[in-house]
């Protein structure tokens, strides 16, 4: 089988260098192209011997292109690049808010497809103290993705689906779902309500410190707690419950911190305005 040629856009950046980095590893089944146009990110890249080229040569051979760019950029960005790419070829974007908000164009002779790591997780044993160091993933720890087939055909989404799996690698489940289902993940599960919550948990052990309690002692009983409790909600403690001290404590907590309508966050018109807001701050639609 002749190796298939992908195309990293933004190959210096976080993600855009981790997923390069694995695909190099891989190269008896992919021929990488690596494009970068940040001076900085450009010299980290060739450092570690990549060899760079120009988007211009670069989309138009190849089979698969990945543009690891910010999202507010992607509206802009890809339309030249799609106008570009070969007949057959396939487009990985790696968020779905672009395209679920209608800003991503399609064509009928290519593939495109969303990527998105859910990151290791606490709840996952790692093999090794290198993985358990990996909080990002791409860097040993073992992770799931979420995936969508936006338009192309199944034999095509197949290759971006392993393709992926190995950028992302090493990957225990690829789970594929809709785009919109994919966006109601994130944003609104993992950002609006949940780095919303992280947050506030990151202020309120301020006012921990602010009261003289230390710092070290305040951030385990948090995070221990945290995880305890996250368990237990969630269901991976088979039967066991929180105390009904919690249960209390969690209702005043719903009428002190908690909107009585924080569940319209999983309305799609909320989701649609989050979205547009979030790519284009500027113009706030919520």
């Amino acid at each position: 089988m002749d190796k298939l040629k992908v195309c990293v856009i933004g190959a210096g950046g976080t993600t855009g260098y981790k997923i390069s980095r694995n695909l190099a590893k891989h190269s008896q089944q992919y021929e990488l192209y690596v494009c970068e146009v940040n001076p900085v990110a450009s010299e980290k890249l060739k450092n570690e011997g990549f060899n760079l080229t120009s988007v211009e040569n670069a989309v138009p051979v190849a089979d698969i292109v990945v543009p690891a760019i910010n999202d507010s950029k992607l509206k802009d960005f890809t339309p030249g690049v799609l106008k570009s790419m070969k007949s057959g070829a396939a487009m990985i974007i790696l968020d779905p808010a672009s395209v679920v908000a209608g800003e991503i164009p399609q064509r009928d002779d290519c593939t495109l497809a969303i990527c998105h790591p859910c990151h290791p997780s606490s709840f996952r044993d790692q093999d090794t103290p290198e993985a358990r160091a990996d909080k990002w993933g791409g860097d040993g720890a073992k992770m799931d993705l979420v995936m969508s087939k936006v338009r192309g055909d199944d034999e095509s989404f197949e290759l971006c689906r392993r393709a992926c799996e190995v950028m992302f690698e090493p990957v225990v489940k690829s789970f594929v779902m809709t785009p919109r289902q994919m966006a109601f993940l994130e944003p609104t599960l993992v950002e609006v309500l949940g780095a919303t919550c992280l947050m506030a948990m990151a202020e309120t052990l301020e006012e921990a410190v602010k009261r003289g309690i230390d710092r070290e002692a305040a951030t385990s009983f948090l995070c221990g707690h945290l995880q305890n409790v996250a368990f237990t909600f969630i269901g991976l403690l088979g039967n066991t419950k929180v105390s009904d001290a919690c249960k209390v404590a969690v209702d005043v907590g719903n009428r002190l911190v908690l909107r009585d309508d924080w569940k319209r966050i999983w309305d799609d018109e909320v989701l649609d305005r989050v979205i547009l807001t979030m790519l284009h701050p500027e113009n706030p639609q919520i």
